[in-house]
């Protein structure tokens, strides 16, 4: 959708904007902590962070490669988790190093990483 043509959600009758304004911040702030338990828990912090992507940088492909657990096995406690559940995270994409430096020489400014991290490009569209 152009910058410049209005929102459709603008024309629902149900259209409420402090509804979405507080989801968006009881979400913000679950980031938030997440991104500080996470921190706390393997001394891993993120080298981009989206409206709803956070890009940390990991020794393989896969997302668990990064997740910290206890020593039991468990999910660090209020650290982000893979699942499909409130509460949880889902894996939007790996890329290399190599593919952020030629995103960074295509766009020759500074761009946020986790805007265009998606493996499917057309994944994002409709959100």
């Amino acid at each position: 959708m152009p910058y410049y043509e209005p929102w459709p959600a603008l024309k629902r009758e149900t259209w409420r904007p402090d509804i979405r304004a507080a989801v968006l911040a009881n979400q913000r702030i679950g980031i938030h902590r997440k991104l500080m338990k996470t921190a706390a828990a393997a001394d891993l912090y993120p080298v981009a962070i989206g409206t709803d992507a956070v890009v940390y940088p990991s020794p393989g492909p896969s997302p668990l490669d990064i997740l910290p657990y206890t020593d039991d096995g468990k999910p660090a406690p209020g650290t982000f988790r893979l699942g499909a559940s409130p509460g949880m995270v889902k894996h939007q994409g790996t890329q290399t190093v190599l593919w952020a430096e030629a995103q960074f020489e295509e766009a020759r400014a500074v761009f946020n990483a986790a805007n265009l991290i998606k493996n499917d490009p057309t994944a994002g569209e409709g959100e």
